[in-house]
């Protein structure tokens, strides 16, 4: 079965796609029905952070991290707040 990932990237910067590129880690993935694909949309867009052009979307807490270790506690507690609400709406 078919998936559609989200996942972001070292600066931050959030992407959704057919697979998980090998230079990006992964946040979440819904099977490929249009109301996964839309509820998983909708998910990200409430718990990210919005960039100033209004069109990119980053994982909170990264772009000001100030190591990549602080960077990857951020991924994963964004990753645990996708997880807890995707599973419970």
């Amino acid at each position: 079965m078919k998936h559609y990932h989200c996942f972001a990237y070292a600066n931050g910067r959030i992407e959704f796609g057919g697979e998980t590129p090998d230079d990006a880690l992964p946040i979440y993935a819904v099977d490929c029905s249009v109301s996964e694909i839309e509820r998983l949309g909708e998910c990200i867009s409430l718990l990210a952070r919005h960039a100033y052009d209004g069109k990119t979307l980053l994982v909170p807490g990264i772009p000001e991290a100030a190591d990549m270790n602080a960077a990857y506690d951020a991924l994963i507690k964004f990753n645990c707040r996708v997880k807890h609400h995707m599973e419970s709406v």
